[in-house]
C-alpha cells in the first residue's frame, strides 16, 4: 500500500504592515473628521495650558523640530528680593545664558556634545544636541543690576532683589482756572 503524500500548498507569506489593511482604504467621513478636529483642537489647547507643568513637548508636537525640554525651577518670593532655583542636569555654566530686565527673565541652556572616536579600521561618531528655555515674568518690578547668580551641579540659583517701593504720594487736587 503506498501512500500519497499529501501535496503542500504554496502559500506567500507577507508580513503585515501599517496601512495595508483594508479598512485602511475606506475614506473618513466628515462626521469622523469633524469629531477628529474637534479632539485635535481640545488635545493642542491642553498641551499649551498644561506645558509649565509637564515640561517635555514631543517632536511631534512641533513637526521638523527637536524638542525643547522647559527648565523645573522653584520661584520664591523672599519678601525683599526673589529666589529663583533652576534645575539643569548635565550643564555647566557656560552652556547658561540669563537675561533679566525689570520685569522678567529668561534662563536659556544650550549644550553641542560631539565624540569621534578614529582607531585603524573603523571611525566612530556620535553626536549629541540638548537644550532648555524657561521665561518668567516678576511680579514686582526688580533690579537687574544688583541680581547675583551661581551654579554648582547643574542647579542654578539666582538672588533678584527688588526695587525699593518709591514712597506713595497723596494726590493732589488741582485747582482748574
Amino acid at each position: 500500500m503506498d501512500r500519497e503524500k499529501p501535496e503542500k500548498k504554496s502559500t506567500d507569506v507577507v508580513p503585515i504592515t501599517p496601512g495595508s489593511s483594508l479598512t485602511s482604504w475606506r475614506r473618513p467621513s466628515m462626521f469622523e473628521r469633524d469629531i477628529d478636529a474637534i479632539f485635535d483642537d481640545f488635545r493642542r489647547s491642553f498641551d499649551i495650558m498644561m506645558r509649565p507643568y509637564y515640561p517635555f513637548e514631543t517632536p511631534m508636537q512641533q513637526p521638523g523640530m527637536l524638542p525643547v525640554r522647559y527648565a523645573p525651577l522653584d520661584f520664591i518670593d523672599d519678601g525683599d528680593h526673589y529666589s529663583i532655583h533652576a534645575e539643569l542636569p548635565g550643564f555647566d555654566k557656560e552652556n547658561v545664558d540669563v537675561q533679566i530686565n525689570s520685569d522678567g527673565m529668561s534662563i536659556r541652556a544650550k549644550k553641542e556634545v560631539e565624540k569621534e572616536d578614529i582607531k585603524k579600521n573603523y571611525l566612530h561618531r556620535e553626536r549629541a544636541y540638548s537644550s532648555f528655555e524657561r521665561a518668567v515674568s516678576f511680579p514686582e518690578e526688580v533690579d537687574p543690576a544688583k541680581a547675583e547668580g551661581k551654579m554648582n551641579n547643574g542647579i542654578l540659583q539666582l538672588r533678584i532683589p527688588k526695587k525699593e517701593p518709591k514712597p506713595d504720594t497723596k494726590p493732589r487736587k488741582l485747582e482748574l482756572k
